[in-house]
């Protein structure tokens, strides 16, 4: 059982430019992407939000389930992942975040559950990942409201280095769990990653 505190949030706010399409809507069996990803959150028991940007609103209100929320990202001063995590913190800014993108349609649902409980076992840190192949991965991820405020913070102050998320979780208080599960770490980026 996720925590009451515990959000899920899908990024599909993409431009998919080397997949040629739009990721999440990309189906298969029959399932798109960014609805795979929220079925995967629902199932844990997570509220789900889908991350979007605003030229995507028509498209994904025709796909997406009705049962998630569907946020459009907000304009900010940093771009990629981090604008959608930031975009759904102005939401929600008491809750921690489990983020998955629509990319990773082979993510197993244990690597989440596992990560959850890691999360509860560890309440002292600021953000949950896994370490594949010695390098911190932001997805999936839990990112605490703290560190999103505290980043909020530091853009509204310009003091914020860079803002890759690989570089957000090697300057924050992470904590890790190693895996060895190639396949649910696999995000398809190209027609070539099939």
């Amino acid at each position: 059982m996720a925590p009451d505190k515990l959000h899920g949030l899908v990024l599909s706010g993409g431009e998919s430019r080397r997949m040629g399409q739009d990721k999440g809507l990309i189906s298969t069996g029959s399932v798109a992407w960014v609805n795979r990803a929220g079925k995967l959150l629902q199932h844990i028991g997570l509220p789900v939000a889908v991350m979007i940007r605003e030229e995507q609103k028509s498209a994904y209100s025709a796909e997406v389930l009705s049962e998630f929320e569907l946020i459009a990202d907000h304009p900010l001063p940093v771009g990629g992942p981090l604008r959608g995590l930031l975009s759904f913190h102005r939401l929600y800014p008491q809750s921690d975040v489990l983020v998955l993108p629509c990319d990773m349609p082979k993510l197993a649902v244990e690597v989440p559950e596992a990560l959850i409980a890691f999360y509860l076992k560890n309440p002292e840190y600021e953000a949950w990942v896994y370490e594949h192949q010695k390098v911190l991965q932001p997805f999936p991820g839990i990112f605490s409201a703290q560190l999103l405020a505290a980043v909020r913070v530091k853009i509204e102050k310009g003091r914020l280095a860079g803002h890759g998320l690989t570089r957000l979780l090697n300057s924050s208080k992470t904590a890790h769990l190693v895996s060895v599960d190639e396949t649910s770490f696999r995000n398809f980026n190209s027609p070539h990653d099939f």
